[in-house]
């Protein structure tokens, strides 16, 4: 199992992970169907997110949860941006820092889930899931979301989008977190899991 300086110093900027307009991007998720089928509510305290991005799910998951959102990226103006968007929210909900979390660790701890979206195409997707682990509590959980293995308007490409089989067994190798339920259909072009850290 992977574990704190046992870890490459590999920066998180993806491959194949070009964002387009923001506009544009949000048209490609159901916001509120992914929140309401992964459960994420106000039974969660505070949560952690790696890439923040343009803010498409930091926002509504800090109004969704009754604790506070700590959220990271790598590039700066995806910082900027979600921290502009939080400004309509009490500061007490949303914390947005520049942080390789795959270099750095998350600097959390505790948390009741580690949102892990659309990232698991990376190079070390295991050690992304146990750096994920190490921020929640045990009992709590890790919630992913990847783009659908076939034809979507975005997304990596296919030869290194993994299939929602492929991110149960990488979940499994970290020893630390099991599938709580079946994979989950997230329309119109994502499917997700919940894992229980252990």
């Amino acid at each position: 199992m992977l574990r704190g300086p046992t870890y490459n110093a590999i920066a998180m900027k993806l491959r194949d992970s070009g964002m387009p307009d923001e506009a544009y991007w949000e048209t490609l998720f159901d916001v509120p169907l992914v929140l309401e089928r992964l459960g994420i509510n106000d039974l969660f305290g505070d949560v952690v997110e790696i890439g923040c991005g343009y803010g498409t799910f930091s926002i509504p998951v800090a109004r969704a949860i009754r604790g506070k959102l700590h959220t990271f990226d790598i590039d700066p103006a995806m910082v900027e941006r979600t921290r502009e968007r939080a400004g309509e929210l009490p500061p007490s909900k949303v914390s947005c820092e520049l942080r390789d979390v795959m270099r750095d660790g998350f600097c959390v701890t505790g948390m009741d889930a580690a949102l892990v979206f659309n990232l698991l195409h990376c190079d070390e997707p295991v050690a992304l899931l146990d750096r994920a682990a190490d921020a929640v509590r045990p009992g709590g959980h890790v919630l992913a979301i990847h783009w659908r293995h076939g034809e979507t308007p975005r997304g990596p490409s296919l030869d290194i989008r993994p299939r929602p089989e492929q991110i149960a067994g990488w979940a499994r190798q970290t020893g630390r977190l099991l599938p709580a339920g079946d994979v989950i259909d997230l329309p119109p072009w994502h499917y997700g899991w919940r894992f229980g850290v252990q």
